[in-house]
């Protein structure tokens, strides 16, 4: 198989998801074509991991053609193996990385010709700062430039930061760890006047009674990450996700989703300022979901103007997966939508937005009530002010999903 880029490579979207699940391991046979059905062009490719369907096992990522209907179907590869309990995965360039908890590792692939995986040479890089294995949440991120990757180790308050080579290889960097709060589960990037800035989502001890923060790093020109003078922001009860909208004025908007903030145990999400020199201002306003609902993250339309918040409801219904809508206002305000919450079903993993629809991953294996395996992709056409509307249910191959990414095809 050859390395070239794919002519329609113009957009990169990379999703990341945290869950609490065991899962699935599988490859299927390679091949050097991967065309979708007559009559239904691809307008992305999705990279699904799954775990193990037993603990220990090495886990896969599952490889689908995004059809222009909305639906998926899984290439002629249909998956490739990856190391054990791939917590998170993240796409830059013509690369795939997955951040797997159970061996201490990252995975790392070449997207080949036909948008199939295949494992660079070494296939996983040992993850310095992941030392207690096994723990989830983790989170990855790239910089804007697909040169520095970083991931959060949640099991040991760190983390890791490395440099992408030129055939996307990752190597650490010096130092190999940064220290980060207690229990780091998000990860975000801003570009600003002063250069490059990562945020960490910092969840405290828990639930209820957790304190959490957000980290904030100035980023070096190779790559490593420094605190600033204030190294944490307050954020809230237990902060699960944050997620950054450079679109708001002047340099951006941070969001910061936190669960079972007050006596109702309601979802809030506080937006921050992103200002000159990275630094996080709160900037009032703070918008709630419904009360028990725990974020897994948010994502904005292209325009900026609209966002979604995926959610699932804690303790025995975390099975129970919903959607929230908000308009974002000039300053970042969100003002909850008139149809402000859908129910997707089972439990909510990750989801990311291509123009005008909004895909979001699902698992049947809720930590909750729900013991069944398998999920599925969701796909929702966004219509007037935002509004989604399911188009297609597509059941996957994976038996117990995990996270996606999504390779975007053209141009936005």
């Amino acid at each position: 198989m050859g390395t070239s880029m794919n002519s329609g490579h113009l957009r990169l979207i990379a999703v990341l998801s945290f869950a609490v699940l065991v899962g699935v391991s599988g490859c299927g046979a390679g091949s050097d074509t991967a065309v979708p059905p007559v009559g239904k062009p691809a307008v992305a490719y999705a990279y699904v991991t799954a775990m193990a369907t037993s603990a220990g096992g090495a886990g896969s990522v599952y490889e689908y053609a995004v059809l222009n209907d909305g639906s998926v179907s899984p290439l002629a590869q249909v998956s490739v193996s990856a190391g054990v309990e791939p917590a998170a995965v993240a796409l830059g360039g013509l690369h795939v990385y997955v951040v797997n908890v159970g061996d201490g590792t990252v995975s790392q692939y070449n997207i080949e010709a036909d948008n199939s995986l295949v494992p660079m040479d070494p296939p996983a890089a040992v993850n310095p700062g992941m030392k207690t294995l096994g723990v989830m949440p983790s989170a990855v991120i790239l910089d804007p430039s697909g040169s520095f990757l970083y991931v959060a180790n949640s099991g040991d308050d760190t983390l890791s930061q490395f440099s992408i080579g030129s055939g996307g290889q990752l190597t650490p960097l010096t130092p190999a760890t940064v220290p980060a709060g207690i229990k780091p589960v998000s990860i975000a990037v801003a570009v600003g006047p002063s250069g490059g800035h990562v945020y960490v989502a910092n969840s405290g001890a828990g639930v209820p009674t957790g304190v959490g923060s957000v980290s904030q790093y100035s980023m070096g020109a190779d790559g490593t990450l420094t605190l600033l003078n204030a190294a944490t922001v307050s954020a809230g009860a237990s902060p699960v996700a944050i997620a950054i909208d450079q679109t708001i004025a002047p340099l951006g908007t941070a969001f910061v989703m936190s669960d079972c903030n007050g006596s109702l145990c309601m979802g809030s999400i506080t937006p921050f300022a992103v200002g000159a020199g990275g630094e996080l201002t709160g900037a009032g306003g703070v918008a709630t979901t419904g009360g028990h609902y725990e974020a897994v993250g948010m994502v904005t339309d292209p325009s900026g103007a609209n966002a979604y918040v995926l959610t699932n409801l804690m303790g025995v219904d975390t099975d129970s997966g919903a959607l929230w809508q908000f308009s974002v206002g000039n300053t970042g305000a969100l003002i909850a939508a008139n149809q402000p919450m859908l129910s997707i079903g089972p439990t909510a993993l990750a989801q990311t937005i291509n123009l005008d629809t909004l895909y979001v991953l699902t698992s049947n294996n809720g930590v909750g009530g729900n013991a069944g395996i398998g999920g599925s992709i969701n796909s929702y056409t966004l219509g007037a002010g935002g509004l989604p509307t399911l188009a297609a249910t597509t059941t996957l191959a994976a038996a117990r999903p995990v996270s996606m990414a999504m390779l975007v095809l053209h141009a936005p």
